[in-house]
């Protein structure tokens, strides 16, 4: 299911109307927020808010989320109110150690197990935010089984080095390629950081097909109008649809006639290159049946 998340829509949890309008965006996954888009004084009022949406009967996205806070008796508090059968995952911020993915996941645990629910029900979302969280990503990732994607947070990535953010993105480049890079490595899926101009369609679409093509499978979201254009991006166009089956049904008619390569417009097609052209396939027959 993770796998397959191509917008995650960020929800304040201190906003009771906004939570319910995120049912019906259309996004992949909601985000139900606890830490940064919600005042230190509006934390309790987030915790009931997100307590109440996940207790009542409604249609909900196929994937909900909650980001808890970093610190270690918010962390409690926030765990105790939204561990719930509802909930798909944890978003866990400001990912620096090792230690945090454990003592969360252990916290986890004990709340899972209070309420009769199956162990590992949550799984864990890495928010990676910093140049320390970067470096120490191999080892964090490794945490605990529940481990299920690592996301990049790039303005505070930025706040930590000390930089710009520009929309034009050469500045997170290396962390984005680290990010898909570890991910990958270890089975997990990656999801790239928000466009923070909700106004710029273009500029998000751009920034969105760049994270497609470096390797992440889905991209935060900070308003609903961002949805459409990461869905747009992130699924194959007709032309890549039209291009990969033609390079499949060729190779597996050279596969039937024994042969390990062919030749498709000029160009050689192997089994990594058919393979490639499979899940591109596998993407758009996804894309049609949401």
């Amino acid at each position: 299911m993770e796998n397959s998340l191509r917008s995650l829509l960020f929800v304040p949890g201190d906003q009771a109307d906004k939570i319910e309008k995120a049912w019906g965006t259309g996004s992949d996954c909601v985000i139900l927020d606890l830490e940064d888009s919600v005042a230190q004084s509006h934390k309790a009022v987030a915790r009931n808010n997100i307590r109440d949406a996940l207790a009542a009967a409604r249609a909900r996205p196929s994937v909900v989320l909650v980001r808890i806070n970093p610190g270690p008796s918010q962390r409690a508090e926030d765990i105790e109110a939204v561990v719930h059968p509802a909930v798909f995952g944890i978003v866990l911020p400001k990912c620096n150690s090792r230690k945090q993915v454990v003592e969360a996941a252990h916290a986890l645990g004990q709340v899972e197990r209070r309420r009769g629910m199956a162990d590992r029900s949550l799984k864990l979302f890495l928010l990676i935010e910093s140049a320390h969280g970067l470096l120490e990503l191999p080892s964090i990732v490794r945490g605990s089984d529940r481990v299920t994607a690592v996301i990049f947070g790039a303005e505070d990535w930025c706040l930590d080095m000390g930089i710009v953010r520009t929309k034009a993105g050469d500045e997170i480049e290396i962390a984005r390629w680290n990010i898909v890079l570890c991910a990958r490595a270890r089975g997990l899926a990656a999801m790239d950081t928000v466009y923070a101009d909700v106004h710029d369609t273009e500029g998000l679409l751009r920034d969105a097909e760049t994270a497609r093509r470096m390797g992440f499978s889905g991209k935060l979201a900070i308003h609903p109008k961002q949805i459409a254009v990461i869905h747009a991006a992130f699924a194959p166009s007709a032309a890549e649809i039209a291009e990969a089956e033609t390079v499949v049904a060729a190779f597996e008619e050279a596969e039937t006639n024994g042969r390990g390569v062919v030749a498709v417009n000029g160009k050689m097609v192997d089994r990594p290159v058919a393979e490639r052209a499979r899940q591109t396939l596998l993407r758009a027959r996804k894309t049609i049946m949401r």
